[in-house]
């Protein structure tokens, strides 16, 4: 007989062949779980829908309460004895019918009564109220209320406050207040002449421009300026003046006469007056002034000797 000798490997040996045993046994379990992981599972049929015919029915319209007479009962379809009366097209054997069970017989349900549905009566109609009757009805009734009482009001009295007086210093105007106003004034009149073309010029002006313009002017009136006769000493010196302002146009006419300042003599007033109408027209205003209109502000005076035109 032959003897087997066990076969004894080395440790390097033993370590190949676990590790090799070892990668071979992880790679079967990882191809059973793909395999496992990546099976489609069957996708569940969808069940189909149930159709069911649905009809409306009028409210209006209600159920006849007789029977039709070609209607076919299933008893009768079912029934071979009458299938004359039923005239139905297909005849079928009838079956025999089911024993009773004497326990049914003798216990047989107790028929329901009929409820009869009532019908709701019809409130009874209102008779309508006359107007006069209402009005006797409306009556009634004041007579028989107690008069309500109103509460006695209770009249406060007012007490007066007594007035802030304000004094004068504020009532009054500054004098820088005055200024600014003619300021004010002074440069919208400007601005208004300079717009409308126009110019005030005293009669005694001392510019190149308008000087000669205004000494021919007051030639022309003093020739033609008479004052009334009246007892001037009596007056004062202020009483003796009359302001006027004399507007003349482009072409020289007489634009308007207009006394600022009249004196309480009428003779100086009425007499000036005169003394413009008569020397009027007057010379055209020159070119180089590229006005329209000028006016000009002149003092008719009465002096001890004569007569002389101021400034104003």
């Amino acid at each position: 007989m032959k003897k087997f000798n066990a076969v004894i490997l080395k440790p390097q040996q033993q370590r190949f062949t676990l590790a090799l045993a070892a990668s071979i046994a992880a790679h079967l379990l990882l191809a059973v779980l793909i395999v496992t992981s990546t099976h489609d599972k069957p996708l569940p049929k969808k069940e189909q829908p149930q159709i069911m015919d649905v009809t409306l029915l009028d409210d209006d319209k209600k159920p006849s309460k007789k029977a039709n007479k070609d209607a076919r009962t299933l008893s009768n379809k079912n029934a071979t004895g009458s299938s004359r009366n039923a005239r139905d097209r297909v005849t079928r054997k009838a079956k025999a019918p089911v024993p009773p069970n004497p326990q049914q017989s003798k216990k047989k349900p107790a028929p329901r009564p009929k409820v009869v549905k009532q019908q709701p009566t019809p409130a009874p109609e209102k008779p309508k109220q006359t107007r006069s009757s209402v009005i006797t009805k409306r009556s009634e009734k004041t007579e028989h209320q107690k008069p309500i009482k109103t509460p006695k009001v209770i009249k406060k009295k007012l007490v007066e406050k007594p007035r802030k007086q304000v004094p004068l210093a504020n009532l009054m105007p500054s004098a820088m207040a005055l200024s600014q106003l003619s300021q004010d004034f002074e440069r919208e009149r400007r601005m208004k002449q300079t717009l409308n073309r126009e110019a005030d010029i005293p009669i005694n002006t001392r510019q190149a421009k308008y000087a000669p313009y205004a000494q021919s002017l007051v030639r022309a009136l003093e020739d033609q300026w008479r004052p009334g006769k009246a007892n001037y000493e009596k007056f004062s010196e202020q009483a003796r003046r009359s302001l006027i302002k004399l507007t003349i146009e482009h072409d020289g006419s007489l634009g308007g006469i207009e006394i600022l300042r009249p004196s309480p003599i009428p003779q100086i007033n009425e007499s000036a007056i005169k003394a413009i109408k008569d020397a009027a027209p007057f010379k055209g205003l020159p070119s180089s002034w590229g006005l329209d209109r000028v006016s000009f502000y002149l003092t008719f005076e009465v002096v001890e000797n004569g007569f002389v035109f101021r400034q104003m």
